[in-house]
Formats: structure tokens, C-alpha cells, sequence
């Protein structure tokens, strides 16, 4: 069964679309007619690039042809004036005129329109080939706010609910590390867990377990809403603000966080971003949507805990400004740093 790199709800029948917004589905058919419009275009673009390729190179063949005939003549010419002329001192720029080579002779004209031609086909197709990136970008950032909506809707015969972040905590809330990660997975269609389960468990028998995991929902709900804003303001073709730049700053303009943001961290000290160990200890794995290496290095964090040992924390990259996603890489004690040397 094919999955959606944008989340288990775009793999769902289309006949659960019904209950989309309809605004929603209207940008989102626009923005895939806009993507097929210009593939096609580059498409034609690239077979008039190649149609162009050929026909100069058979021109430049005829030049090379006409140039070895040229040389020919005019090797045959100096060797019959050589015979006939009479012996005698040579001229002063005799030398000169026999070691200097011809010119050779301006390309055709048709050699250069063609030329010009080419360059101006292969430069419009540059320019086609970045509007559709942007086209496709738009498209995806439809399709996860579309996800994201599926993922929300609930059965028919249950009341409906406003799904705000405390909302979705309720539904991340589970007894174990591993369940809450799980939960996500299944409710969070931004979100991606490449976190090791076995980690995660390590922190279910603290005393301070179930006050972790409620920061943990938490995180995850927060995370979840702030992926759906950006990929939502995206899908409108607006800007998204600075109040969207990071997770930071959407937790520092929310009127009652669930998630403060004196708890995310955007980077490391020097020693862990910059230590072979520190840096290795902090990377995780990823889609290869995201990194085609398969892994990347995560500085930015959340406090789980506070500073006193295992020091929980968790470890993400924040990719919403290109695939719309954010990968929870590692959930667990606290990683190598000066501290911990």
C-alpha cells in the first residue's frame, strides 16, 4: 500500500473528502492544475532545448566539414605557388605569413540565430522550472492543510468539538512514553516519529514520569498546530509572519500556551554543536524526503524535564518551511555536553 509522504490521512478513499472545507479543496484543485500546467510547459520547454540542441550541433558538423575543406584548398594553393616561384631571399614576413594560421572563417549566420535560440529556450525553461517548484511547494502545503483537516474530522455520530491545543492533548494523553509518541503518530499529521521507542521507555519508572509525559502531549499537540498554521498561511499564498518563523515564536504569541517557550531550544552550547561526539550523540534519523543521507543533526530541543538528571529531552528538526513536517528524532536523557563530559 503506497503511503503519503504528508501524512496517514491523505491515504484515506477520496470519499472521505466530503466534510472538507470547501475553500480548502478549491485552493488545493488550483494549486494542482497550476503544477500540471507548468510541467507540462517545461516539459515543451525541454523538447524544443533539445530540438534546438540538435539542429546546432549538425550546423557546427557543417562548419567543422566546410573548415577541413577550407584547409585543404588552401594547403593545396601554398604548395603549387611553392613550385613555381623562383628561388631567391625571402621576404621579411615570409616567415610570418607561413607559420600564422588562417583565420577562420565567421560562423554562419544561421549557426548564431540558432545559438541565440537555444540560450533563450534554455533560460525560459530555468524560469519554468522554478515557478513550478514553487507551484508544487504551494501544492504540498494544500495537501497538509487538507491532511490535517481529514485528521481532525471525527465519526458523525460523536458531537464535534473545537480543536484547539488542549483538545489534542486530550487525545495524545496516554500511560507510557511510547503510547503518547504512538498517539501522535496517529492524530498529528505534521509529525513525523523516528524517535527509538527503547529510549523513551527508560523514562516511564522515574517518579516524575506522568509529569513528563503531560509536557510531552504537550509538545507534540503544540508542535502539530503550529505545523497546520504555517502549512495553512502557505497553502493561502500569504506570508506566513514572523509570529510563524519557529516554534518559539509561535509559542511566544499564543494568548495560553500549553508549551512555553522558555522550554524550546533552538540550538546548543558550542561544545555539543560542534564535538564530533556532540554532534554525533544529536543526529537522527529522518524521511529521505527531508535528507537523502537519511539522517540529520538535531540541535533544537524541548525541556521535557528540568536540569536535574536523566534531564529528559526531546530532540526534533523543524522542516515546515520545506516539506511542511517536523521530525521528532529522539525522545530520552539528556545528550552529551560540557555537563555530562
Amino acid at each position: 500500500m503506497i503511503t503519503s509522504p504528508f501524512g496517514p490521512a491523505a491515504d484515506r478513499p477520496r470519499g472521505e473528502d466530503h466534510e472538507l472545507p470547501a475553500q480548502t479543496l478549491r485552493r488545493l484543485k488550483a494549486a494542482q492544475e497550476a503544477a500540471e500546467d507548468l510541467r507540462r510547459a517545461v516539459e515543451a520547454g525541454e523538447k524544443e532545448a533539445a530540438r534546438l540542441r540538435r539542429a546546432l550541433e549538425r550546423e557546427r558538423e557543417a562548419r567543422r566539414t566546410a573548415e577541413s575543406r577550407l584547409k585543404e584548398a588552401l594547403g593545396a594553393g601554398a604548395g603549387g605557388e611553392e613550385r613555381e616561384r623562383r628561388p631567391g631571399p625571402p621576404s621579411p614576413d615570409a616567415h610570418e605569413r607561413t607559420a600564422r594560421p588562417p583565420a577562420p572563417p565567421p560562423p554562419p549566420p544561421e549557426l548564431a540565430e540558432l545559438r541565440k535560440r537555444l540560450e533563450d529556450s534554455e533560460a525560459e525553461r530555468a524560469t519554468l522550472a522554478a515557478v513550478l517548484a514553487e507551484s508544487e511547494r504551494e501544492r504540498d502545503a494544500a495537501l497538509r492543510a487538507r491532511d490535517a483537516a481529514i485528521a481532525r474530522l471525527r465519526p458523525r455520530q460523536e458531537a464535534r468539538e473545537t480543536w484547539d491545543a488542549r483538545a489534542l492533548k486530550a487525545r495524545l494523553e496516554a500511560t507510557t512514553f511510547e503510547d503518547v509518541l504512538r498517539r501522535a503518530g496517529r492524530y498529528c499529521a505534521s509529525l513525523v516519529i523516528t524517535a527509538d521507542p527503547d529510549e523513551a521507555r527508560k523514562l516511564d519508572h522515574h517518579q516524575k514520569a506522568a509529569q513528563w509525559r503531560g509536557r510531552l502531549a504537550d509538545t507534540l499537540a503544540t508542535m502539530q498546530l503550529y505545523a497546520e498554521a504555517k502549512n495553512a498561511a502557505r497553502a493561502r499564498g500569504g506570508n506566513c509572519g514572523p509570529e510563524l518563523a519557529n516554534l518559539r515564536a509561535y509559542c511566544a504569541n499564543q494568548p495560553s500556551p500549553l508549551l512555553s517557550d522558555k522550554k524550546v531550544a533552538l540550538n546548543e552550547g558550542q561544545l555539543a554543536s560542534t564535538s564530533p561526539r556532540g554532534r554525533a550523540e544529536r543526529t537522527f534519523r529522518v524521511p529521505r524526503q527531508i535528507a537523502e543521507c537519511g539522517t540529520a543533526v538535531m540541535v533544537e530541543h524541548i525541556r521535557i524535564g528540568d536540569g536535574s538528571p536523566p534531564a529528559p529531552r526531546l530532540h526534533f528538526l523543524d522542516d515546515t518551511d520545506d516539506s511542511g513536517l517536523i521530525v521528532i528524532g529522539f525522545l530520552g536523557d539528556h545528550r552529551y555536553n560540557a555537563s555530562t563530559n
